[in-house]
């Protein structure tokens, strides 16, 4: 069987579906020998090319969001078709609109949380995807969502049968894993980056649906307990970013913004964290909470949304407007040790149950059957 990748979400600094995709394309080798797989992109891409068959096509000079729809419904039919693809897998949601024959297509959407939330997207984003997601989820053959809220979520707005849906957990890059501090380039990469010596952790788009203001004001009350702990933020601006990004830049004294890092460095930075802090509104998944547990490092995240399914009893959980609990949890893991190494402990076992190796095993299942079919 020959299976077609979209894969242009590596064309550009990676995201969460990025690293979705990244993560599954390190270990399909692993699980499937029999199936011969094609990433289409638009640039040459940096993977195993002895197991992969890498179709490049030339970018074109459009913008990128202009040529996007275009290079979907025109350029990626055709090239299904010159390579006799039997199966389309789509990690970034939506699927060619045009008719693809016989080719089987499995979709990822990894929340609507544009539906839920509405306030949280541009308008012509919201536009966009209602227009173009309920035909791709119709033409879909199955639906794979990365949380059972998600799964919810999509089947109450598009009614969706639940049988069409799969669940299969994200998985955070083998990388984000508990480090010495004595391993060689740590230190270098801790002073390239002129981190505090005490750092709250924060990993994530900078956007309103992030509560990133939110997070602002515990490192605030934090001041006022008395405590020296500084934030790190590490993410790209997103929607309404300019209402957040001035709170951020005037307090340099408290708060470190890197607006993005290299997953090598990401790495180490997770690891010389006090703590890793995320109260977001709202989440499909929550990969970054996942890289921190994985990293062995306490982990404070919101009780909303598929953050309850991921950190679970592995972290300490809040509604992400109780500020105060936030604080207080921080200051406990400040004062007593014990309890300390009691959440880093939570955390790293929690973060076992979310095995790349099992989501890669589960999603070789479904193209199996899916071609049976």
């Amino acid at each position: 069987m020959r299976i077609g990748i979209d894969a242009r979400v590596l064309d550009r600094p990676i995201t969460g579906t990025g690293r979705y995709l990244l993560n599954l394309l390190k270990e399909l080798p692993n699980h499937d020998l029999k199936n011969e797989y094609f990433l289409f992109s638009n640039s040459n891409l940096t993977v195993d090319k002895t197991f992969y068959k890498i179709v490049s096509h030339k970018p074109s000079l459009l913008p990128l969001k202009l040529f996007s729809p275009i290079w979907l419904n025109s350029t990626l039919p055709r090239l299904i078709e010159k390579h006799k693809i039997d199966m389309l897998f789509e990690p970034n949601v939506l699927l060619p609109l045009v008719n693809l024959g016989k080719v089987k297509c499995i979709s990822v959407v990894h929340d609507v949380i544009f539906k839920v939330y509405k306030e949280y997207y541009p308008f012509f984003y919201r536009q966009y995807l209602s227009l173009l997601l309920p035909p791709s989820l119709k033409k879909s053959d199955c639906v794979v969502t990365v949380s059972e809220l998600s799964k919810n979520d999509i089947i109450k707005y598009y009614k969706i049968p639940k049988e069409k849906i799969q669940v299969v957990y994200n998985t955070a890059s083998e990388q984000f894993r508990p480090r010495n501090s004595d391993e060689p380039g740590y230190s270098e990469i801790l002073k390239e980056y002129s981190l505090p010596k005490k750092y709250l952790l924060y990993v994530g788009v900078v956007e309103r649906r992030k509560n990133i203001l939110g997070l602002i004001k515990i490192l605030d009350l934090l001041a006022k307990k008395g405590s020296d702990l500084q934030l790190v933020i590490i993410g790209k601006p997103g929607y309404d970013s300019e209402a957040i990004l001035p709170e951020i830049l005037k307090r340099k004294k408290t708060i470190k913004y890197l607006n993005f890092v290299s997953d090598e460095a990401l790495a180490y930075i997770y690891n010389s964290a006090f703590a890793f802090i995320f109260p977001s509104f709202y989440e499909g998944f929550g990969i970054p909470p996942l890289e921190a547990m994985q990293s062995a490092i306490p982990v404070l995240s919101s009780n909303t949304s598929a953050l309850v399914e991921v950190v679970g009893d592995g972290g300490l959980i809040h509604n992400p407007n109780d500020y105060t609990e936030y604080v207080n949890d921080i200051l406990n893991l400040e004062r007593d040790s014990e309890y300390y190494s009691l959440m880093k402990s939570k955390a790293l076992e929690q973060s076992k149950k979310f095995s790349i190796k099992e989501t890669t095993k589960q999603l070789v299942g479904i193209f199996k059957e899916y071609t049976k079919n």
